[in-house]
């Protein structure tokens, strides 16, 4: 057998991996659940379109912390997050540094790629393990290049994305570090199938920018409300009806424009069950 082909037992067919045959991706496109807001999207306008970009993306598992793009080196790769979180990290030259973005099943890592960029300044960390879907920088230009359908998507995320990051500005400038916790752990927990995530109070200062000890007397007065829960270096979301009235308006700015622009959120299943038993 040749190297990267391996035979279908119960067909008897040969594939290529990562580049199954047309007909199959397709009928895998419609089997898989879209576990990724921008395939879902994709998936919702043109199947065809999605099962073409499948074809050359790979499932890979990735644990916490593992850095998955460099500053100012080439991207190798570009990323959509399944059950998993990337964080997006600015390095400052004083050796400080700022979380700038999470991304997870609702977008992706490596926008700079399909805008035409070969580097980019910022970091990517995986901050919650899980399942990501990537695919090599050089072939995921290409399709954009020839699939019209997922650059009208990647349109749409961009402007998302964009505006987001402008209403995070204001939302930094005006409102209170609690306010701005609250949102963040929100926009965590809408992003992960579980129901706690890894978030230790440094990388909570890291997302917020500020001081760890202001982190600690943040996330304690939430646990004494009642609103979350840490231990070990994990939060799970108690109340989230109450950790939503702690946040400012941004979470739902942001939660509402995104899905104007892209699309309806992964459902949750797991959470949904937990949210219709609760009170």
């Amino acid at each position: 057998m040749g190297a990267g082909q391996s035979v279908d037992r119960d067909r008897g067919q040969r594939c290529v991996l990562g580049r199954p045959r047309e007909e199959d991706s397709r009928l895998m496109s419609a089997l898989l659940p879209a576990r990724n807001r921008l395939l879902a999207a994709l998936r919702t306008a043109d199947p065809a379109a999605e099962a073409q970009l499948r074809e050359g993306l790979e499932s890979v598992e990735l644990k916490g912390h593992t850095k998955v793009m460099t500053s100012d080196r080439p991207i190798r790769h570009v990323y959509f997050p399944e059950t998993g979180v990337l964080a997006v990290i600015q390095q400052m030259h004083n050796g400080s540094a700022v979380a700038v973005d999470v991304v997870g099943s609702d977008g992706m890592v490596g926008l700079a790629v399909y805008l035409g960029g070969v580097t980019f300044p910022l970091e990517a960390i995986c901050q919650a393990q899980g399942t990501f879907l990537r695919m090599k920088a050089a072939e995921f230009r290409a399709e954009v290049a020839r699939n019209a359908r997922l650059l009208k998507v990647l349109h749409g995320y961009t402007q998302a994305v964009l505006e987001i990051r402008a209403q995070i500005i204001g939302c930094n400038r005006f409102h209170s570090v609690e306010c701005r916790a609250a949102r963040w752990l929100l926009e965590m927990d809408d992003r992960v199938p579980q129901d706690e995530f890894m978030m230790t109070h440094e990388f909570l200062a890291l997302m917020l920018g500020v001081r760890r000890q202001t982190v600690s007397a943040v996330a304690s007065d939430l646990s004494r409300r009642g609103l979350i829960v840490y231990r070990r270096g994990l939060i799970e979301i108690a109340d989230r009806v109450g950790l939503e009235g702690a946040t400012c308006e941004c979470y739902e700015v942001i939660r509402d424009e995104f899905a104007r622009l892209v699309g309806p959120p992964i459902p949750r299943a797991h959470k949904a069950r937990a949210a219709v038993k609760s009170p």
